[in-house]
């Protein structure tokens, strides 16, 4: 077996991909599918699956109808990082995406709700997500920093609590990020 064969293969070892449906009980599955991944530690499966879930909760919800009627996650880990990818199709993505705007939450008095807690709680787990609408395909990615040994959780934890978003345009084909530090 070639060098190049051998990474391919250790590539596809570190990448796992899982197609879902829009339905509420999709939540089931994607907890399902991260608890399989034998790449990633029982800490780093724990912060995919609690962001995770709320990415999907958050399509499922406000994104409807997504055309195909499927989302697509992929979960990687590539060098010194972990992503977990989201790809669907939602024509109020790109507005959504463009609208980034404060980061904070807010009330609702209409639902008697707050909104934006989950985002918060996301940007606070991952590195950073990336929103990025485009003309066939939307995709969110969210990237964290491998689990480490040290007894906190290792330097995710340490990054403080401030947040701030970096919006880059809202069309199809930008990205916006939201990036906690």
């Amino acid at each position: 077996m070639s060098e190049s064969s051998m990474r391919r293969g250790a590539m596809r070892q570190s990448e796992a991909t899982l197609y879902l449906g829009a339905s509420p009980t999709s939540v089931f599955a994607l907890e399902e599918f991260v608890d399989s991944l034998d790449f990633l530690g029982r800490r780093e499966r724990e912060r995919l699956k609690l962001a995770g879930d709320e990415i999907l909760d958050n399509l499922v919800r406000h994104s409807a109808p997504l055309q195909g009627g499927g989302i697509t996650v992929r979960a990687a880990r590539r060098g010194d990082k972990i992503i977990l990818g989201f790809f669907f199709r939602s024509p109020g993505f790109a507005a959504f995406a463009a609208s980034c705007g404060d980061p904070l939450p807010l009330f609702d008095p209409n639902h008697r709700r707050w909104r934006g807690i989950g985002m918060v709680m996301c940007r606070n787990l991952a590195d950073s997500i990336n929103l990025r609408p485009g003309s066939l395909l939307d995709r969110i990615f969210l990237v964290f920093h491998p689990e480490r040994d040290e007894p906190d959780g290792g330097p995710w934890r340490q990054r403080g609590s401030a947040l701030r978003a970096k919006c880059a345009g809202g069309s199809r084909g930008s990205s916006t990020e939201l990036v906690g530090k």
